[in-house]
């Protein structure tokens, strides 16, 4: 019976130092529950950082991709038809 409340005791010892461990390592795991204005300090910096690079993306990436297309009027069922867009977009750049 004294070997069996031993192999408890031993158990209930290692239960108690692996809560133990865990306690300690939570602030270092959940640091955003920890430190909630640090958390979303990050997230408000990373939403500015995405903003401005799909701002970048898309003022390199449409002038870019008009040029090309521009370029490629051969193209019977685009070429006419971005033409088109082209010149609807420099009468609206003039009104200006």
């Amino acid at each position: 019976m004294t070997s069996k409340n031993s192999s408890t005791d031993r158990q209930l010892q290692r239960s108690i130092e692996h809560l133990e461990h865990t306690i300690r390592e939570l602030p270092e795991q959940y640091a955003a529950v920890f430190h909630p204005g640090k958390n979303l300090l990050l997230h408000f910096l990373r939403g500015i950082v995405y903003g401005l690079g799909m701002i970048t993306a898309v003022a390199l990436v449409i002038p870019l991709a008009i040029l090309l297309v521009q370029q490629v009027q051969w193209v019977p069922l685009f070429g006419n038809f971005l033409s088109e867009v082209v010149s609807r977009m420099e009468e609206v750049r003039s009104l200006k």
